[in-house]
C-alpha cells in the first residue's frame, strides 16, 4: 500500500512538474523583476521631474511604481541584447563577459552549463540538417545524430560509396561529439525534428519524441533523405 503511494505521489509529482516550473518562472518574473525595475524606473522619472510617486491615476494609487512597468522593460532590454549579439561590437562585449565569468570558480560551472544549453538549442542546431540513427560503437547497437551535410571533394572522390557527415553528440551536453564519415547506405534518416533530437539526447532518452508510424521505410535509410550533391 505505501509502495503504491509513493508511486503515485511520484507520478503527480512528475505530472504537475511543467506547470509548477512554468508559475514558478512567472512568479519570479511578476513578483522580483517587475517592482525591481520598476522601482528604479519609477525613481529615476522622480528625479528628473517626469513623474512623482505616489502617483495617482484616478482613484488608483500607486506608491512605489507602476506594475508591469518593469516587465515590458525586462522585454526591451532583452531585444536590445538580441539585436546587441549579433552586431561584431556586442559579440566582443559578450567574449569579455564570458571571459569574466570564467574566473569565478564557482560561477564559471554555472555559466559554462547554462551557456552549452543554450547554444545547443540556438546555435548548434542550425547546422544539423536532420536527425539520423547509426550502428555504433558496434552493429546491433544504435546511436543518435545529426546529418550535417556531403562529404563532397577529396573525402568523397577518394571512397566508392556516398559518404555523408554524421555529428555524433555526448550526453547530457550536445555542443561536443566528433565527426564521423559513413556511407548513406548505413544512415537512418528519422522524422524526429532537430529540437526534440536535442531533447531526447539531453535527458539521456527520459524525453521520447512522439512519433506516429506513416509507412513502412527502407531499412538501409529509412525516412526522408535530403538532396544529395552530386559526386564531382
Amino acid at each position: 500500500m505505501l509502495k503504491r503511494i509513493r508511486t503515485y505521489l511520484i507520478l503527480g509529482l512528475i505530472a504537475l512538474l511543467p506547470a509548477i516550473a512554468t508559475v514558478y518562472i512567472l512568479k519570479l518574473l511578476f513578483g522580483f523583476i517587475d517592482p525591481t525595475l520598476g522601482v528604479a524606473l519609477a525613481r529615476l522619472l522622480d528625479a528628473v521631474g517626469v513623474m512623482e510617486f505616489p502617483f495617482h491615476v484616478g482613484g488608483v494609487v500607486f506608491y512605489t511604481h507602476i506594475p508591469g512597468v518593469g516587465t515590458i522593460l525586462t522585454l526591451g532590454l532583452l531585444i536590445l541584447f538580441g539585436m546587441l549579439a549579433r552586431s561584431l561590437f556586442g559579440r566582443q562585449l559578450f567574449r569579455y563577459t564570458e571571459h569574466f565569468f570564467s574566473r569565478i570558480p564557482l560561477a564559471r560551472s554555472i555559466y559554462s552549463t547554462v551557456k552549452q544549453i543554450t547554444s545547443a538549442f540556438a546555435h548548434d542546431k542550425s547546422s544539423f540538417k536532420q536527425v539520423v540513427m547509426v550502428e555504433y560503437p558496434r552493429k546491433g547497437l544504435y546511436t543518435l545524430g545529426f546529418y550535417t551535410g556531403e562529404a563532397n571533394g577529396e573525402i568523397q572522390c577518394r571512397t566508392e560509396e556516398r559518404m555523408l557527415n554524421i555529428f555524433l553528440p555526448t550526453t547530457p551536453n550536445p555542443t561536443s561529439g566528433w565527426l564521423v564519415m559513413i556511407p548513406q547506405v548505413d544512415v537512418i534518416f528519422l522524422d524526429m525534428s532537430v529540437e526534440d533530437g536535442l531533447k531526447y539526447i539531453i535527458s539521456g532518452g527520459v524525453v521520447v519524441p512522439y512519433w506516429e508510424k506513416k509507412g513502412s521505410t527502407d531499412s538501409t535509410g529509412a525516412g526522408k533523405k535530403p538532396e544529395l550533391i552530386s559526386r564531382p
